[in-house]
């Protein structure tokens, strides 16, 4: 029978990688199937892991081998992702291939408030699972634990000394192992990360649990690099706009200050304020007592059903923002952004409002 190199690399307890170097050079005879994919026989691998067992320093020396090449892998992998998103998912298969778990949970945590935030959970083939709701580690005190002690641990859902509420989240998903490993940064817990078996109860050796903590360590430094990276990117981002913002209220000044009514001063406005922000909408209005004037600026690439559907079913990735500026009058600015937005956004939709709340006052 013939094995793959993940299957020989398990059965020898050691890495793909390792398996790959002893094929290529001769060390572990392989064949090659049609597709080029190496293939081993059985009987060489239970030789060669016989002589493995046979010789201690053999043994101890490719262990120590599979750890640095598995750290080093980890952590040119980890150190190259700056996006959130591809960072999170890579810790998750590395944690999971490395000690041979079934699911991987990354959280951020909070110690002023003890609120845990789920980031990601995937399973070992790389599919994300829901979202989670924030939870308290008032509610899990192992865990909160833990996290003031900085110490990884271990639970099987046959302790009888583990914590209830521990044993309830593992019986809900029909997990038979928990590892639990804080996230630290700088001395403080900043988060967590929970691996599970849900076939075993297992009993991890010194080594995996070694590598546990290691791969902790260095996923911490990512989640925080990766951290640093989006607040500089929204920083870039947001003086960028608001760059923009600026130039584009200072080139529509003369257009807005030659208008000739408040009606098309407010048309002006909200279609300068839609260019800057790429809205796919904004409307304008106006107030002087009870008199109320309105105006709106729409995405010319869309058509009139197009717009009303979109009305009706606003994607969840939309955000409404509004700002407000009085001179004799209100005038309020609503903005549909065909994203998230941000700070940067609200901040150029106040500096247009500003700007324009004169104009509209006092048409020429």
């Amino acid at each position: 029978m013939y094995l793959s190199v993940q299957l020989a690399a398990r059965r020898l307890g050691v890495s793909s990688h390792t398996v790959r170097r002893w094929t290529d050079t001769g060390f572990l005879p392989c064949i090659r199937t049609a597709g080029g994919h190496r293939r081993i026989k059985s009987e060489d691998i239970d030789e060669l892991a016989a002589l493995i067992q046979r010789d201690e320093e053999r043994g101890a020396r490719i262990a120590r081998e599979r750890e640095v090449e598995s750290l080093a892998e980890a952590s040119i992998a980890l150190t190259s992702r700056l996006e959130l998103p591809e960072l999170l998912g890579e810790i998750a298969r590395r944690a999971t291939a490395i000690l041979g778990c079934h699911f991987c949970t990354i959280s951020d945590y909070d110690a002023e408030t003890d609120l845990v935030c789920v980031l990601a959970d995937y399973d070992r083939n790389g599919q994300r699972f829901m979202d989670w709701k924030p939870y308290s580690l008032k509610e899990y005190p192992f865990s909160k634990r833990l996290m003031a002690e900085q110490e990884l641990a271990v639970i099987t859902i046959s302790d009888p000394a583990a914590d209830p509420s521990e044993i309830a989240v593992m019986r809900r998903w029909g997990e038979k192992t928990m590892l639990l490993i804080p996230l630290v940064y700088g001395r403080q817990s900043v988060g967590l990360l929970e691996l599970y078996d849900h076939e075993r109860e297992r009993r991890f050796t010194r080594q995996e649990l070694r590598l546990a903590r290691a791969l902790a360590g260095l996923a911490a430094v990512a989640l925080h690099n990766a951290g640093v990276f989006t607040r500089v990117s929204q920083g870039e981002a947001e003086a960028r706009l608001l760059a923009s913002a600026i130039d584009a209220t200072v080139e529509g000044l003369p257009r807005l200050s030659r208008c000739a009514s408040a009606e098309e001063a407010l048309r002006e406005t909200a279609a300068l304020a839609r260019r800057v922000l790429g809205a796919s909408r904004v409307e304008a209005v106006w107030r002087v007592g009870d008199r109320v004037t309105k105006a709106e600026s729409v995405d010319g690439s869309r058509t009139k059903p197009a717009q009303q559907e979109a009305e009706r079913e606003r994607p969840q990735n939309e955000r409404v923002i509004s700002a407000e500026s009085s001179s004799t009058g209100r005038l309020v600015l609503t903005a549909t952004l065909p994203g998230t937005g941000g700070e940067q956004h609200l901040r150029a939709l106040r500096l247009i409002a500003a700007t324009a709340a004169q104009a509209v006052a006092t048409p020429a």
